[in-house]
């Protein structure tokens, strides 16, 4: 069986760690959870380690994590532990089987890290510095040559990056509507990424200005800090004006103006 709700999942996974806990030292702790995080976790610590044990996939399978006790440090999947030091069978069975399936890995293979030997988190610690320097590197090249190819850098209001290519200047909304009379507006409605209250912007066409689009097809992407959004055409014809990226979008606005062809 699964854990069926947070009070069942909690007694069983302190009951699984409770060997654990015995005899390592280890609390569990009681930090209040955000309103965005997994309600179905308990952590628990000693003096040097970290551990967090949570159920996923609605009540289907459960995870841990493990990490060193210091603020900020990063924690990492047990199946990094299970890669490096394999067990005899396969962690399997319902999620409450995995609770105590993983409570048993650990106590098995995991000694020396809960007595406070940190040379395994050292090292998945040094490789995770070396990708994430990789990956800045990575970054850094590809935001310079689409910097000498033109490309505008666009900085959003929660932080992100949006790059553009080079378009020709846009007339304001009201003269081209004027010269388009027949022309089809693109109407977002913002209520439909349930925002709640964060900024709203279009992060790419995938249509420019003066193309053709095709009745049905995907135009652009518009998302907030948190979900996105494609938006298709409602008509074919040639997109005469666009909402340019990175602009805040209010309740409702036409974001495009579409000629019929």
């Amino acid at each position: 069986m699964h854990a069926e709700n947070l009070s069942h999942f909690k007694a069983e996974t302190r009951k699984a760690f409770a060997t654990i806990c015995n005899n390592f030292g280890f609390q569990e702790e009681t930090t209040p959870l955000s309103d965005t995080a997994n309600l179905f976790q308990l952590t628990f610590s000693n003096s040097k380690i970290r551990i967090i044990v949570e159920g996923i996939n609605w009540g289907m399978n459960a995870t841990v994590h493990i990490g060193i006790n210091e603020s900020g440090a990063a924690l990492y999947s047990i199946h990094r532990l299970l890669k490096e030091r394999k067990p005899e069978e396969p962690v399997t069975g319902s999620q409450v089987d995995q609770l105590y399936g993983y409570a048993q890995y650990l106590l098995t293979n995991a000694a020396d890290i809960f007595q406070g030997d940190t040379h395994f988190l050292d090292k998945l610690e040094a490789i995770r510095k070396q990708e994430k320097e990789d990956a800045m590197k990575i970054i850094e090249v590809e935001n310079a040559r689409k910097l000498a190819e033109g490309y505008i850098k666009i900085e959003t209001s929660y932080g992100d990056t949006i790059w553009r290519k080079p378009r020709p200047s846009l007339s304001p909304f009201k003269i081209t509507k004027d010269k388009f009379p027949n022309c089809i507006e693109v109407i977002f409605n913002e209520s439909d990424l349930l925002s709640g209250g964060a900024p709203t912007i279009i992060t790419e066409w995938k249509a420019e200005l003066d193309s053709t689009v095709i009745n049905g097809d995907v135009i652009c992407e518009v998302s907030t800090d948190k979900v996105s959004m494609e938006v298709i055409a409602p008509q074919t014809g040639q997109l005469v004006w666009l909402l340019e990226e990175g602009i805040a979008l209010h309740a409702s606005p036409c974001i495009a103006l579409i000629v019929p062809v």
